[in-house]
């Protein structure tokens, strides 16, 4: 995308109905130990500086939940546009984790 003089703009939407992002399963997450937990992490935390950083307007169309990694990808764009049904917040904080992409 960032290479793509065609791409004018990135629009983040889901197919599902009720859901934008419901984040990472946090039962597999558990199951990890310390060193693929920060792999996950900082893949997790480039991706999102990769979104952040992009050319072009970026879009989180937020119709529905947007949960842990879900909101995180919504907060990476420069736009969030969000029905009124949406549903947005960090669970993992709940369980005393921090969120993954900071």
């Amino acid at each position: 995308l960032r290479s793509d003089e065609k791409v004018r703009v990135v629009v983040f939407k889901s197919e599902v109905k009720g859901v934008f992002c419901a984040g990472a399963d946090l039962k597999e997450r558990a199951k990890m130990d310390d060193a693929e937990v920060g792999h996950f992490v900082k893949r997790l935390r480039n991706l999102m500086d990769e979104i952040a950083a992009l050319p072009v307007p970026t879009i989180a169309a937020i119709d529905g939940y947007a949960l842990g990694g879900g909101l995180e990808l919504a907060l990476a764009c420069d736009l969030r546009v969000a029905a009124s049904s949406a549903k947005m917040g960090l669970i993992e904080t709940t369980r005393g984790l921090l969120p993954g992409a900071g």
